[in-house]
C-alpha cells in the first residue's frame, strides 16, 4: 500500500511538472530564441547586477538587446543579462477586479453581520457598510492582481 502511494505521488508528479525539467530539456544560452521574438513583444530582462528591466523588443543582436521602455530606447549588452521572459497575454484586470468585488463584498457583509444585534437601532447598518467597504477594498485588490497576470515564458539563461 505504501509502495503503491509513492508510485502515484511520483507519477502525477512527473506527469505536470513541466516538460523542460522531466526530460532535462533547457533554454540555457538559447539567444535564437531571444532573437525570434516579435518586435513590439513585452520582456522581462533580469541583469546579472540585481537590476530587473521591463520593456517593448526592438532588436536583438548576437552581442546586444535593444528595448525600448517608456518612449526611451535601452541597450543591454548580452554578457550583462542573466535571464530574459518573455510576457505574453492581456492582463485581465476587469475579470479580477469583479471578482475582488464580489469577494470584498461578501466577507465585509459577513464581517458586518458579526456586529449586527436586533434588539439595537441602527446595527443594520454594519452588514451594509461593510459589505461596501468591503466591495471598494476587494475591487482594488482585484484589479492590481489581474494587472500581474499574464504569461510568462523563461526564454533565455546566461551560460
Amino acid at each position: 500500500m505504501h509502495k503503491t502511494l509513492i508510485s502515484i505521488v511520483i507519477v502525477v508528479v512527473l506527469a505536470t511538472a513541466p516538460c523542460q525539467f522531466v526530460f532535462g530539456q533547457s533554454t540555457t544560452g538559447n539567444w535564437a530564441a531571444v532573437q525570434a521574438v516579435a518586435v513590439d513583444d513585452r520582456l522581462i530582462v533580469k541583469q546579472k547586477d540585481g537590476k530587473t528591466i521591463e520593456g517593448k523588443m526592438i532588436e536583438a543582436s548576437e552581442t546586444n538587446l535593444t528595448m525600448s521602455r517608456s518612449g526611451k530606447v535601452i541597450n543591454i549588452a548580452r554578457d550583462a543579462i542573466r535571464q530574459i521572459e518573455h510576457s505574453t497575454g492581456k492582463a485581465a484586470k476587469g475579470k479580477w477586479a469583479a471578482i475582488g468585488t464580489g469577494v470584498g463584498a461578501a466577507a465585509g457583509a459577513g464581517i458586518g453581520a458579526t456586529k449586527y444585534r436586533a434588539d439595537r437601532d441602527d446595527y443594520g447598518i454594519y452588514p451594509v457598510m461593510g459589505a461596501i467597504i468591503g466591495a471598494g477594498v476587494g475591487a482594488v485588490s482585484g484589479f492590481m492582481f489581474g494587472a500581474s497576470r499574464r504569461q510568462r515564458e523563461l526564454i533565455y539563461t546566461a551560460p
